[in-house]
């Protein structure tokens, strides 16, 4: 009886001590994604400049960046979303962005309002605001990190 506690007993530390996180490691931190969103009225869809586009998935292809209205816009990189198989498995939702208004002496700020990674593609919907803080047109840069 004692030896069957105590086999018991291990299994439960045993247990307690492997976590969810030991079982699955994860992709690590890798840059998956970033563009320089540099047509800010092209309604697009439109490639961003190549030498300044990355995706992890097919190099400096993949990415796209659509504007919907003023100062309204999404970035899509494809294949890099946490559906994407990646050694067999899909990751869900994830990851880091941040985005950047670029350009002049301005006060224009852009933001990111939502992004979504459980599919195969990672997508950001990007507003940029102008000084006043009404939404403006403004070019921006923005990187993703899982």
């Amino acid at each position: 009886m004692k030896r069957l506690t105590a086999i018991c007993a291990l299994a439960i530390v045993l247990g307690c001590w492997a976590t969810a996180s030991m079982a699955d490691p994860g992709r690590g931190s890798s840059t998956q994604c970033y563009v320089w969103a540099n047509d800010q009225s092209n309604p697009g869809p439109y490639t961003p400049s190549a030498p300044y586009s990355y995706n992890a998935v097919s190099r400096s292809g993949g990415n796209s960046i659509t504007r919907s209205a003023v100062g309204t816009y999404v970035v899509t990189c494809k294949g890099v979303g946490g559906g994407a198989l990646f050694g067999g498995a899909t990751w869900g939702p994830g990851g880091h962005v941040q985005v950047t208004a670029y350009g002049g002496e301005d006060a224009d700020f852009c933001k990111v309002v939502s992004w979504g990674t459980g599919g195969t593609d990672f997508f950001a919907n990007v507003r940029c605001y102008n000084r006043a803080g009404s939404l403006s047109d403004n070019r921006f840069d923005l990187l993703f990190v899982w």
